[in-house]
């Protein structure tokens, strides 16, 4: 382990063809070893295509020589698959959400602390440089006064977008039919926990913690909004948004604004790989600063961040304690929607 680490992917679906599979082919210190699905035609096509060994079964996989895991099947088994991880000695990185409960989550937690394993939550945009600058650039502007952040996925550019941009899938189709009936029946609370996920966890990595106070939600028959607000532990305002499927281009971003600034942040569509775009504005020199990047692809950050605090014994971010508040995030958004409100 010193030079590298040996990975396993448990969940050979969509997410991981798309994203995380190729991302890990380019990654540095990171050798795929082997690839588990129960669907032995997903876990056996990207056995062939990176040239990694197949397992159908998580106990089978993880008596195989490997150091750590990623974890990307179904939201709803996340936690059974970690806990496996982790009781049998291995690192773990994990598809947000971290579990499908908080009471879950802090169970993986503190197996991962009693082992001295990494538990990385794979929230990939914390390692898009654009917003990385941003959250650095935040403190240069002051206390902060209002923040306002969205998320917005569209309805039907999205599947033509996806086909121009993924690789070839291999499809199972009675797994394909089972988790789309799963997700059918389960809409709302998917589309909260799955996608809105990744905003709430944004704007605590961009201003620090917050805290719900009401929250509206407007729905159809597949389109859901929510919108919500808040304030920041300092006294900020917060107001956001988080909607699918909307009936237009990709849309999301946040604007912090300080007492000496402004910060503007648009993230693209993960999956172009391309840098978020940053717009910072600095009121006392009257200038704006926007920088271009290189290096973008997040889902090969995130895996190469993985690898170097597993092989330098270095906490890796966001942990299982981030994970845990975004679930937090997601409790108050539903526990706040359900909640009538009264006016005296």
């Amino acid at each position: 382990m010193s030079e590298h680490i040996r990975l396993a992917v448990i969940g050979c679906g969509r997410i991981s063809q798309a994203a995380h599979l190729p991302a890990i082919a380019k990654a540095e210190n990171v050798e795929l070893t082997a690839v588990c699905d129960g669907s032995a035609t997903l876990a056996d096509a990207m056995a062939s295509r990176y040239g990694a060994h197949a397992f159908l079964d998580v106990a089978d996989l993880l008596g195989a020589p490997v150091d750590a895991v990623l974890i990307a099947v179904p939201d709803r088994f996340h936690a059974q698959v970690a806990e496996q991880a982790l009781r049998a000695g291995k690192h773990v990185i994990i598809e947000k959400p971290l579990a499908a409960t908080v009471a879950e989550a802090e169970h993986l937690r503190d197996l991962a602390d009693s082992a001295r394993l990494q538990l990385q939550v794979a929230s990939m945009k914390r390692f898009d440089p654009g917003v990385q600058y941003a959250a650095a650039a935040v403190t240069r502007i002051g206390p902060l006064r209002s923040v306002v952040g969205w998320y917005r996925v569209m309805s039907r550019l999205r599947e033509p977008i996806e086909t121009t941009l993924f690789p070839p899938l291999i499809v199972d189709p009675a797994v394909r039919s089972r988790e789309l009936e799963y997700k059918a029946i389960h809409r709302a609370e998917h589309l909260l926990a799955t996608h809105g996920i990744h905003t709430f966890d944004l704007l605590r990595y961009l201003a620090g913690d917050y805290t719900i106070h009401s929250a509206v939600l407007s729905h159809g028959e597949r389109d859901y909004s929510w919108h919500a607000l808040g304030r920041y532990r300092d006294g900020a305002a917060l107001s956001l948004e988080v909607t699918a499927s909307v009936h237009a281009e990709w849309s999301e971003g946040f604007d912090l604004y300080g007492d000496a600034g402004h910060v503007r942040l648009r993230c693209p569509f993960p999956f172009t790989r391309q840098p978020s775009s940053v717009r910072v504005f600095d009121e006392p020199t009257q200038a704006y600063t926007e920088p271009v990047f290189g290096d973008s692809d997040p889902y090969e950050r995130q895996i190469e961040a993985f690898a170097r605090a597993i092989l330098r014994g270095t906490r890796a971010e966001p942990t299982a304690a981030d994970g845990i508040e975004a679930l937090r995030i997601v409790d108050a958004i539903r526990d706040a929607v359900d909640r009538p409100v009264t006016h005296t």
